[in-house]
């Protein structure tokens, strides 16, 4: 995805890899609101990213 030429993808692998991180995920204790936010900033980071190889590779939107 070029990430290795633009600061922007690099940033969001890096989020990304941060919220994969055992210490960041929801655990039982995690009130609803906290896993809703989880999943919501998930959602958001993964659109980003395939809005970014969908333009990178020429391909329309999904």
């Amino acid at each position: 995805m070029g990430a290795a030429e633009d600061e922007g993808v690099q940033e969001l692998l890096h989020r990304g890899r941060q919220l994969v991180d055992y210490t960041s995920r929801p655990t039982a204790e995690t009130p609803s609101f906290g896993a809703f936010i989880y999943l919501r900033d998930s959602a958001q980071l993964t659109r980003r990213l395939l809005w970014i190889y969908t333009q990178h590779n020429g391909l329309g939107a999904p």
